[in-house]
């Protein structure tokens, strides 16, 4: 199980880790990522071969991912205030 950073625009890095928790009936064609950076967790689910790759699209699997437990409306970090 192969980790990766990624170092974002705004200089936080955020470490990729894959989590062994994956939909029973997408266990043989995705994967699902822990992201974490300080103070921050985040989930996605890609495709195996997309993470597999020799170089995988990390900024935009971060693009894609949700804080933890925001599918459930749980632990879900709070959206910004809005500008006026």
């Amino acid at each position: 199980m192969t980790d990766h950073s990624y170092t974002a625009p705004d200089g936080r890095t955020w470490i990729f880790r894959r989590r062994p928790e994956v939909r029973h009936e997408e266990a043989d064609t995705h994967v699902t990522l822990l992201v974490e950076s300080l103070g921050s967790q985040r989930v996605v689910s890609c495709l195996r071969s997309e993470w597999e790759s020799v170089a995988p699209d990390l900024a935009g699997l971060l693009a894609r991912a949700v804080p933890v437990g925001a599918s459930r409306g749980i632990g879900a970090e709070p959206d910004p205030p809005a500008d006026r």
